[in-house]
């Protein structure tokens, strides 16, 4: 299995018609390891962040294409898959957010880069919330509600030969609000060690040190 790693940036796009059958499907979702890499062989059905620990919601997806590899005649009678037809390209994502209590966070296009190879799995990992929903919910949660989020996801690409691709809608429930989790005093949080830290996802908090005298 093959990681992606996705770099999101804010933009907008229009909705485009594609066949029925999706050629790239998202089929689960897993928190990352520390090292950032996503394990195929767990799932979490949903999620909650504290956003007193953590401003965003690192989430891994796993992928897999559907598309299957042509064949093509080279010399005589030899076969060969077309080298790099099948692979999709992911070029943005959809991403909507429903929540309660409504807090009217606008539908966006977020542009993506990334590639999958036809008929393989792969992964991908990624900040669910986008600036306006990382910063309607930080207000939220402020005043101390906590905030019921389903969050709809679908990614939109392109083969190598330009043919529109779509992924299937994939939701993932997140409850976020804020536990006002801190240290004793004389203690602060101990600096990250993993690349991908998770403190305040899924009710991960961290290791608490003693303040160094000067």
């Amino acid at each position: 299995m093959k990681p992606i790693y996705l770099a999101a940036l804010l933009a907008f796009g229009s909705v485009s018609c594609v066949d029925d059958v999706p050629q790239l499907q998202v089929l689960h979702a897993a928190l990352p390891e520390d090292d950032c890499s996503i394990p195929e062989d767990e799932a979490i059905l949903r999620g909650s962040l504290d956003m007193t620990l953590a401003s965003n919601y690192r989430l891994g997806l796993i992928v897999t294409s559907n598309r299957i590899g042509t064949e093509i005649l080279v010399g005589e009678g030899g076969q060969v898959s077309s080298p790099g037809s099948q692979v999709v390209f992911i070029t943005s994502m959809d991403v909507s957010y429903q929540t309660e209590p409504d807090l009217g966070i606008e539908d966006t296009n977020v542009r993506l880069f990334g590639g999958f190879e036809g008929g393989e799995g792969s992964s991908m990992l990624l900040n669910v919330l986008t600036p306006q929903a990382r910063d309607a919910l930080d207000a939220a949660t402020l005043g101390g509600a906590i905030v019921d989020t389903l969050i709809t996801i679908k990614f939109k690409g392109h083969t190598a030969a330009n043919n529109k691709v779509e992924a299937n809608e994939f939701t993932f429930p997140l409850t976020v609000g804020r536990s006002g989790y801190g240290c004793p005093a004389g203690q602060q949080f101990a600096a990250p060690t993993a690349n991908c830290d998770l403190r305040g996802h899924n009710g991960i908090v961290p290791e608490c040190e003693d303040i160094p005298v000067p």
